[in-house]
């Protein structure tokens, strides 16, 4: 059913769910599995000289952990995934990573602490989900429940 999955990672418990799910996915559909971690560097603040880059490169070594993590992971149940970092607002460069890479899934994480804020504005996979061209999978952390889409 499915041939091209991307999952979203960024090494939190949700990412971890979401990515224990994509890979017992990918096994049973023999299908291709993408992980895709988002850098998002600007600060939160207004930056001086020099700042803008520092986060940057904080973030892009951040990234790569989390994919390295997460290649280890899939080794271990012996499976290959292609590993990219994009930049840019996740929910946005999620959903664009699902259509560039032709994804009939996508699976995103839900760690469920976004709080108040979360209610406002959304979460990632909430955002993510309502912008993408292919099925969603929600993994929420530590009840091993899922949401479909």
């Amino acid at each position: 059913m499915f041939q091209r999955i991307v999952v979203g990672y960024d090494d939190s418990p949700g990412a971890r769910t979401a990515l224990t799910m994509a890979l017992e996915l990918a096994t049973v559909h023999r299908a291709v599995l993408t992980v895709v971690a988002v850098e998002e560097y600007l600060p939160h603040y207004g930056p001086v000289v020099g700042e803008i880059e520092d986060e940057r490169s904080i973030g892009e070594l951040t990234c790569r952990r989390w994919l390295a993590a997460a290649a280890e992971t899939a080794q271990q149940r012996g499976i290959a995934v292609q590993a990219e970092i994009r930049a840019g607002q996740a929910a946005r460069e999620l959903a664009t990573a699902a259509a560039d890479h032709g994804a009939d899934l996508l699976v995103l994480g839900r760690s469920g602490h976004s709080g108040i804020w979360g209610r406002f504005i959304g979460s990632t996979a909430e955002k993510a989900a309502r912008h993408v061209g292919c099925s969603v999978l929600v993994a929420h952390d530590g009840d091993g429940e899922a949401e479909r889409r």
